[in-house]
């Protein structure tokens, strides 16, 4: 049986190491669009509200490896910024560090819980979470931490993404069909757009974007890498021709389309107090 997806797994399976999480970050640079989702979330931030000549809190809960810092530097180090970035292992923070050293203005790195954010509570401009959610057991939980974190301020505000049931499903069914024993269940599943647009109102007045888009896969090692990245962490074993198999039906869609399409639907919510 395959490892059940909990808390105690992606910490000690899925992201003691960043491998798997990069795997599945650098399938995006297939991006049709041609700019990257890290950027279109920050395009879609009101930063006018906030005066350049003080600092803007930013609290990051799960930075990741921190690719949004370095993918927006350039018009990040435009404001005065004072962050505190977080990740729930150290891997990630250390990461993290590697990738914002470009990064100007004051930063703090942490280990945090999306769960236990006490400490943060009313201290912050802006509150990212970014396909986080998912990670909690109790999402209710996690809601309410967040908007605690924000200031009591009129231009305060969370930004929260996740990604809809669709979003990369024929990887996953393309899996599934090649051998039962590949796990249609993700990570994603327990805070999916159809769930958050129910949940999130309850603690936020809430602006929800969308990004609907599709990558234009080409190389067959990162599609290999990103289907790998859930089922090894997970010791999954699959049947031995499972990834020549997957490849000939890449190969035979690079000969009709010149790429392996996938189909990406991500919202995004920015979030205001009540």
């Amino acid at each position: 049986m395959p490892e059940e997806i909990t808390k105690s797994y992606l910490k000690k399976k899925q992201y003691s190491t960043t491998k798997y999480l990069e795997a599945r970050i650098k399938i995006h640079q297939f991006t049709k669009n041609k700019y990257s989702f890290h950027e279109w979330i920050l395009n879609n931030f009101d930063m006018s509200v906030f005066s350049k000549d003080n600092p803007i809190k930013i609290l990051d809960v799960g930075c990741g490896t921190g690719v949004f810092w370095k993918t927006n530097v350039q018009k990040l180090n435009q404001f005065k910024l004072d962050a505190v970035l977080t990740d729930f292992t150290q891997a990630m923070v250390d990461k993290e560090i590697e990738n914002t050293k470009d990064i100007e203005g004051t930063k703090v790195y942490e280990i945090a819980d999306v769960e236990n954010l006490e400490k943060y509570y009313g201290k912050f401009d802006i509150v990212m979470c970014h396909n986080v959610i998912y990670h909690a057991q109790d999402k209710n939980n996690a809601l309410n931490n967040l908007q605690k974190c924000l200031k009591d301020d009129s231009n305060s505000f969370c930004s929260i993404t996740t990604n809809s049931e669709k979003h990369m499903l024929n990887v996953y069914e393309t899996g599934r069909n090649l051998d039962k024993n590949f796990p249609t269940d993700r990570i994603i599943d327990t805070f999916t757009e159809e769930i958050a647009d129910k949940l999130i109102p309850n603690y936020f007045k809430m602006d929800k974007r969308l990004e609907e888009e599709e990558l234009q896969v080409t190389d067959w090692d990162i599609l290999m890498g990103f289907v790998a990245s859930g089922v090894e962490p997970r010791g999954i074993k699959l049947v031995d021709n499972f990834y020549d198999k997957y490849k000939e039906i890449f190969e035979n869609e690079m000969k009709s389309k010149g790429y392996f399409q996938i189909i990406k639907r991500s919202p995004l919510y920015i979030c205001k107090k009540k």
